[in-house]
């Protein structure tokens, strides 16, 4: 049966309100006609102004709404320490929260991270039938060339690849009957030593055969668009093509168009980010996480290559050509 409201989360810590603001903005902008609620997790970095900003965000437009969810994950004792200590953002393991902290009578929701920005209409997504399945969700570049080793080490058959969990279509009808919150703190407690892109590989280690394949459209990511002389995609290669022309969902797993110091090459769809956060609160706001240190020594480090004192920097990945489009 299709629905016609989406409920959608999104998790963030005080690093991450400006960009969720402005992919919230996006799919306001692209989804004039459909009502959205947005469910934003945050913790206790966020401020009042800050939920009062994204609440403004979506105020202009018709049939938005946001709810705000404070996750205390010391009312989470069962999980270990892991999620308390890791280098990871703690907002990044509160979309393993869903099915415990919204309401019993949403039985389904779209999970985005923050660093995305939605181009098209979600109804076509948002529609997909998950009925028997826990997730629906897109391939990861590691799916296509290091599959074997992803799923040997996460102890699945290869076949079934591994997907990526920025963007994640949720069954909270399947996660509550089958107690998925219960299996991922066990298995956080059992295998910890072997996670190491953290609920990302966790979701896949536990839903492997419980997903639905999504087109690449709807998730892409960095890897499908770095040097072609550097990877085969092979039989993903067609819809790869297809999703660079016109993508639904960009999803900046590489460098952020919004940070203020980064080596990395730009993104081909910056224009796209930087399109959507001129039109918000946030036009032109840059984003440093360096600390005085680390500003301190990457700016001498630059000096000195700007007069040839220091060799330069080449980027570890190269992007491909992609012909602008917004």
């Amino acid at each position: 049966m299709e629905e016609s409201k989406i409920n959608i989360v999104a998790c963030t810590d005080k690093w991450f309100v400006m960009p969720t603001g402005v992919m919230m903005y996006s799919v306001c902008v692209n989804n004039p006609d459909v009502d959205i609620v947005f469910h934003v997790f945050y913790d206790d970095s966020v401020t009042s102004k800050n939920r009062r900003d994204l609440e403004k965000t979506v105020a202009g437009f018709g049939g938005k709404s946001i709810a705000f969810y404070h996750v205390d994950l010391t009312k989470f004792p069962y999980f270990p320490d892991i999620i308390m200590d890791a280098y990871v953002s703690q907002a990044t393991y509160f979309r393993l929260m869903l099915s415990e902290i919204l309401p019993e009578t949403i039985h389904k929701v779209l999970y985005l991270d923050g660093d995305i920005i939605v181009r098209h209409s979600l109804l076509p997504l948002w529609n997909t039938d998950l009925k028997g399945y826990a997730v629906g969700a897109v391939p990861d570049i590691i799916e296509i060339e290091y599959s074997k080793e992803y799923s040997s080490r996460l102890n699945y058959p290869s076949q079934h690849g591994y997907f990526n969990s920025g963007v994640l279509l949720v069954n909270l009808e399947y996660w509550r009957e089958h107690r998925a919150l219960r299996d991922f703190a066990r298995y956080l407690q059992e295998h910890a030593d072997i996670l190491q892109y953290s609920d990302q590989d966790l979701l896949n280690a536990l839903f492997y055969d419980k997903k639905v394949v999504l087109p690449i459209k709807y998730n892409l990511i960095c890897g499908f668009m770095w040097s072609s002389s550097q990877y085969d995609f092979g039989r993903y290669e067609k819809e790869i093509q297809e999703a660079l022309k016109d993508p639904v969902i960009v999803h900046f797993t590489g460098g952020k168009p919004w940070q203020q110091y980064s080596r990395l090459p730009q993104h081909p769809f910056s224009r796209t980010f930087f399109k959507y956060q001129s039109q918000t609160r946030w036009k032109g706001v840059k984003i440093d996480k360096r600390s005085f240190k680390l500003r301190v020594i990457n700016y001498v480090a630059d000096t000195l290559r700007k007069y040839g004192l220091k060799s330069q920097v080449s980027p570890e990945y190269e992007y491909i050509e992609i012909a602008s489009i917004d």
